[in-house]
């Protein structure tokens, strides 16, 4: 693929992992967060890349990549995209989590594909990509010692502009599969069989054809009561803050690389273990088993 301009606004684990596959692909990239932090110039510096504003960093780009939660897309300057080139290609990378980040959206609560939505906020057309794996897998530590490619489906209405980001997908190491238009990217939302499970090509194509578009528990921010949904809120909030705590147990213990520990710890959990006991013994013996 020729050199492209791309643009990130986001430098969290997945904004800044593609940040760096795509500069040292090769192509131009340029970087913004909300908080404009010296840790984005650092980032910058480290890999290549430009740091710029959330206002100014889609300007002349090929290719702008939203990597920001859900809930932040409201948040995105009006006309940041008025200086993107002809023909820019918008990739969202977002998923909804309602109970421990995003609050609840009514429209995709409703049923409105999240994409679909962030398309609405931006009044932009996106191609909804590299949401559906973890981040990890985004890392040239963890895809070194993989045994195959991993799938990765990409979802738009506009075929051209899916062929380009299947590339840029193809480019980041994983086979994409195409997961049909925007109205079926529900497809590859949290809960789903496509949904961060580490499947081949002819596995991905089962799983979307597997999913059901109706939410589940754990993906909604909807409950009987005020009181059922805060309990909700509550226990994820805690659950994923024990997680968070737990993958800097393990780094400061010296058991490996953020990327290295985050993927060994779901890996048990995807092993059927219970969560609280897997997270309990980290926290006790300093490792996992």
């Amino acid at each position: 693929m020729f050199n492209m301009k791309i643009a990130i606004i986001g430098t969290g684990n997945v904004g800044g992992s593609l940040a760096r596959i795509f500069t040292r692909k090769g192509h131009t990239v340029t970087i913004a967060n909300s908080s404009n932090s010296p840790a984005l110039h650092e980032l910058a510096k480290e890999i290549g890349a430009t740091p710029a504003t959330v206002q100014d960093v889609a300007q002349g780009a090929d290719i702008v990549i939203l990597s920001i939660p859900t809930k932040r897309m409201v948040d995105l300057p009006k006309e940041f995209l008025q200086t993107i080139a002809p023909g820019a290609i918008v990739i969202d990378t977002s998923n909804y989590y309602p109970l421990h980040r995003d609050g609840a959206i009514e429209p995709i609560e409703k049923g409105m594909p999240e994409s679909r939505w962030v398309e609405q906020q931006i009044k932009h057309s996106v191609i909804k990509a590299f949401s559906a794996t973890n981040w990890y897998n985004l890392t040239e530590e963890i895809q070194s010692g993989l045994s195959r490619r991993l799938a990765l489906p990409v979802s738009g209405d506009d075929p051209a502009a899916k062929a380009i980001v299947s590339q840029l997908v193809t480019e980041a190491g994983f086979d994409p599969v195409d997961a049909g238009g925007l109205d079926e990217s529900w497809r590859l939302q949290p809960g789903s069989p496509a949904y961060c499970t580490n499947l081949s090509v002819e596995e991905m194509h089962v799983a979307l054809s597997q999913a059901t578009n109706e939410r589940k528990p754990d993906s909604s921010g909807i409950r009987d009561s005020e009181e059922e949904l805060q309990k909700a809120q509550e226990m994820q909030v805690a659950f994923f803050q024990a997680f968070d705590n737990a993958i800097q147990v393990l780094v400061e213990s010296n058991q490996g690389t953020e990327a290295a520990v985050t993927k060994g710890i779901v890996d048990q959990f995807m092993s059927g273990r219970n969560p609280g006991d897997i997270l309990a013994h980290v926290f006790e013996h300093k490792r996992l088993d």
